[in-house]
């Protein structure tokens, strides 16, 4: 008989202190109101069977972290926690089949067709919140692997920290990866005048109100980009990508200003107007919205998944920012490189605000207020501060109103976009060179999502639309026109 983690500890008879609870954000993240899964596929050189896989995950992927080897319990308390369980190797590898003797073209589509079914598939909730997908059909890359791991478990973050801990290089299998030497300094630590401070304030109110009546009440217009149908996130989807030289990036960056993360929503900006445009929805009065994740360990720069854990900050530290696209009518004739300009005013304007580090510790209040009254009045008390009349605030908010605000903050805006910083270096997996990797989320309440990932100078940008509202073939096309358009014209002018 198969083993079954429903069967473990069901009399509550075990210590107590086997139970780790769960962070706040994880919590949200983990109901039947949101529930997100990360993707992350790697391509190999090389195809590889499940024996392989099965050692390489045993002896490398679970020992790296406890949450791979630990199911969602309660305490006592009703306190959503870890629990740490056996875990049975076999029942987290799936390897899917294909027709035989396709071409690697048509084996490239079947994959991209099986992401799309895995991705809308809950994981099963009586055993540890991933699986290991094991495609063993050469593709124009060799095979896949896809990790597809419970957003609950952790964010990107922590979750590229792992590959750091169990990739190794490619040319030395006995070397770790490197970690990346970076870290993002706030604005707040650059310019501390009364003028700043002050303009800092004006943008947390202004970025905090957006964001409270994008997670409740006001939606971003109906587009070609964004159908507003309730269970989207249950649709089929498809995948495109496109990778993109670092240097090239570089360039268009030195030729604008800015930051890398300004020219690529630059180019986010200009590939949405490119596919309006060629499906005859443009409009300069329509109200579109980016949700723009941030992760806020980054601050300090990378840290290994020991001293995340010794630190207590394993989970999620995410944040994000509602940023406007422009609406451009299309008659006009408008600069590639406005898009850029365009991303790097407003980026400035949003990240010139506190709003990011409110976002974890007003969830932490929230999801702790554990008496509805309470808990009510201090809702009652924040929203109509922000013009919100009584009826319009539930007396249960928790963990599921938390999840029911963040649910609305997706599916209220147009797209969002989330972004990673890969290795450097050429990384091998269970001794295989890997030829590259990108990562999708899955279970995103929106027609269209955006992920961008950096590997070894290359710049993976991947989309996941709606399959049977958006024309995945003709916003690829835009996609490739849009960056080709903006490096000619930051590269070829004087």
């Amino acid at each position: 008989m198969a083993f079954s983690y429903s069967q473990v500890d069901k009399t509550r008879t075990q210590d107590e202190e086997t139970l780790i609870p769960m962070s706040p954000h994880s919590q949200c993240l983990n109901t039947s109101i949101i529930s997100l899964n990360i993707l992350f596929i790697v391509e190999l050189q090389n195809v590889l069977d499940e024996i392989h896989i099965a050692n390489f995950i045993r002896n490398m992927f679970i020992p790296s972290n406890a949450r791979f080897s630990s199911v969602v319990d309660v305490n006592e308390k009703g306190v959503p926690c870890w629990k740490k369980v056996d875990v049975k190797v076999e029942d987290h590898i799936i390897v899917p089949t294909f027709e035989e003797g396709l071409s690697k073209m048509d084996n490239d589509e079947n994959l991209r067709e099986y992401l799309s079914k895995i991705a809308g598939e809950r994981l099963s909730s009586n055993r540890p919140l991933w699986e290991i997908h094991v495609v063993k059909y050469p593709t124009f890359n060799g095979g896949s692997v896809v990790y597809k791991i419970s957003h609950a478990i952790g964010d990107g973050y922590s979750l590229i920290s792992t590959v750091y801990a169990i990739f190794r290089k490619a040319d030395d299998p006995s070397l770790r990866l490197t970690l990346p030497n970076i870290s993002l300094r706030p604005n707040a630590l650059r310019n501390r005048s009364l003028l700043s401070f002050f303009s800092k304030c004006k943008n947390t109110i202004s970025n905090a109100t957006l964001s409270l009546l994008k997670g409740s009440v006001l939606e971003d217009s109906k587009s070609a980009i964004r159908s507003g149908k309730l269970g989207v996130e249950f649709d089929p989807i498809a995948i495109s990508s496109m990778s993109i030289p670092m240097e090239s990036l570089k360039q268009i960056k030195s030729k604008v200003g800015g930051t890398l993360n300004d020219v690529v929503t630059g180019v986010i900006y200009y590939m949405i107007h490119l596919y309006m445009l060629r499906t005859g929805d443009i409009s300069s009065q329509k109200s579109m919205n980016l949700l723009v994740m941030f992760n806020m360990r980054m601050i300090k720069g990378y840290k290994s998944i020991e001293e995340m854990m010794n630190a207590n900050i394993w989970g999620n530290h995410v944040s994000s920012l509602v940023v406007p696209v422009p609406c451009i009518s299309g008659e006009l004739q408008v600069d590639p490189l406005h898009f850029v300009t365009k991303a790097k005013d407003i980026m400035e304007r949003k990240k010139n605000s506190f709003h990011t580090y409110l976002t974890n510790p007003l969830i932490k209040v929230l999801t702790r207020i554990r008496g509805p009254k309470v808990r009510y009045q201090l809702c009652l008390l924040y929203l109509q501060s922000n013009g919100f009349m009584h009826s319009q605030v539930t007396s249960n908010f928790g963990v599921q109103g938390v999840a029911e605000f963040l649910h609305k903050n997706f599916r209220n805006t147009t797209a969002s976009v989330t972004s990673l910083i890969g290795p450097n270096e050429k990384m091998g997996m269970a001794g295989h060179p890997v030829d590259s990797c990108y990562f999708i989320v899955a279970g995103v309440p929106q027609s269209l999502t955006f992920t961008v990932a950096s590997w070894m100078g290359q710049l993976r940008l991947t989309t996941t639309v709606e399959k049977n509202f958006i024309d995945s073939q003709l916003f690829n096309a835009c996609m490739k026109e849009a960056y080709e358009n903006i490096f000619q014209a930051a590269c070829t002018r004087e």
